[in-house]
């Protein structure tokens, strides 16, 4: 089933250091809409989208010993057979993603061929039933010139070529984008979906528009959102990133298939979609861990049931604000059976913590820490961080997916926009619908 989504727009610009990437295509949509004139006469007229120069015209072209001529956008149809192509046969510059139909009057196509004057290759097309319209199926490639060849029958037998050209933008710049998800992994219920482009994107709802999100399962609503902006190289190229996620969490043992079909498509400022992308991914079970920090306890629900209840300790916060482990929805987003960690303001570095498991960007893992085995289950003593025994550290160690959420609570401090790249269940989703460029 379709993923619903949901509209408007807004940018974030953050600081941060890095991110996992991935690939992403994306498609426009062409609106082609029909009326009737009086009596039998046929007249088709097409809405392009987003041609590099624009040129809502058409062509008209009539056959021998007819007096019609060319005209603008809404054709005048003459008595005879007349010939409308939109775009106009010899537009230049058009986006790849350009709608383009042929029209007939009076007349049936009776052959037509559209071919790239590089490789001769011909481009796919479909007539109408009555004969009256050739429409093209597939997209257009850059730097192209592509020649029209058709043949049309008029209801008196007479017939007339079809012949014109169309010439596509050649873009200065291509611009990439990736997902982060990988073809065919498994994740946790509260995993975003991210596209990151190579620069950035001045044109976010052609982009948006482009993006899709299908499921298995009934209808869900979701949202992208535009939020991070920001030189993630730290090469001085800021980037556009935008996330998806549901309304609520994902259910479980979900097929998810996310596509983004941006070749062919203005992003503005310039820049154009170099690649279509798409992924294929699952929702594993449903693991919801719960943390109150007030319990000194960490209990881990599957698919609805409880399944484990750690005895574990987190920041200390009497001393310290700083030291909290933040209040808010996190997500499992790396996970190290080793990861030396080092924080000079709080006097240690070099501690090497067994069974890491990150769950936001700002320092805060759920680990291993045998030192404080006394305080598990009693008090909280630890510089933010989830402190668990070797065995239990283990445990959720190995059943931890990326995009599981820890539902922290407790706490003075909540995790923000400023403690890394996922924090997108930070805000309502009335807040969130509004991050959207559509």
């Amino acid at each position: 089933m379709k993923i619903k989504t949901t509209e408007f727009s807004q940018r974030f610009s953050l600081r941060r250091q890095r991110w996992w990437g991935i690939s992403v295509m994306v498609t426009a949509g062409l609106v082609v809409s029909a009326c009737t004139a009086p009596s039998d006469v046929i007249v088709t007229e097409t809405a392009t989208l987003a041609p590099a120069a624009a040129r809502d015209e058409s062509s008209t072209t009539t056959a021998p010993g007819t007096e019609a001529e060319t005209a603008g956008t809404t054709p005048s149809v003459e008595p005879g057979l007349n010939i409308v192509s939109m775009p106009s046969f010899g537009s230049a510059d058009l986006a790849p993603v350009t709608a383009v139909t042929i029209t007939v009057f009076n007349a049936s196509i009776t052959a037509l061929a559209v071919t790239s004057d590089t490789d001769q290759a011909a481009l796919t097309g479909q007539i109408s039933p009555d004969g009256s319209t050739w429409t093209l199926t597939e997209r257009m490639s850059y730097a192209t010139t592509y020649e029209v060849s058709g043949k049309a029958t008029g209801r008196d037998g007479v017939e007339a070529p079809i012949t014109g050209t169309y010439s596509t933008v050649a873009p200065a710049d291509t611009q990439r984008a990736s997902f982060q998800l990988i073809e065919g992994g498994v994740y946790g219920v509260a995993v975003p979906i991210i596209v990151t482009f190579a620069g950035t994107v001045a044109d976010k709802a052609a982009a948006e528009r482009t993006f899709k999100v299908v499921t298995d399962k009934d209808d869900i609503e979701g949202s992208w959102a535009w939020l991070q902006e920001e030189d993630i190289q730290g090469t001085g190229t800021f980037q556009s990133r935008a996330h998806f996620r549901p309304e609520e969490y994902w259910p479980g043992n979900t097929n998810v298939t996310v596509t983004a079909d941006l070749y062919g498509v203005n992003l503005g400022g310039g820049a154009w979609g170099r690649e279509d992308l798409a992924r294929n991914f699952t929702i594993g079970r449903s693991q919801i861990t719960i943390a109150d920090v007030n319990t000194f306890r960490l209990v881990v629900n599957v698919d609805g049931v409880e399944s484990k209840n750690y005895p574990v300790s987190y920041g200390r916060s009497t001393e310290d604000p700083e030291l909290e482990t933040r209040s808010g929805v996190h997500v499992v987003q790396e996970k190290f059976d080793v990861f030396e960690m080092c924080n000079p303001k709080y006097g240690y570095c070099g501690f090497k913590a067994n069974w890491a498991v990150r769950i936001s960007n700002n320092g805060e893992f759920i680990h291993e820490n045998a030192a404080v085995t006394a305080s598990l289950g009693i008090e909280n003593v630890s510089h933010g961080c989830v402190n668990m025994s070797p065995a239990d550290a283990k445990d959720f160690y190995d059943n931890a997916l990326y995009g599981d959420p820890v539902e922290v609570s407790g706490t003075s401090t909540q995790l923000s926009p400023a403690d890394g790249d996922i924090f997108d269940w930070t805000y309502s989703y009335q807040q969130w619908r509004t991050f959207s460029a559509l």
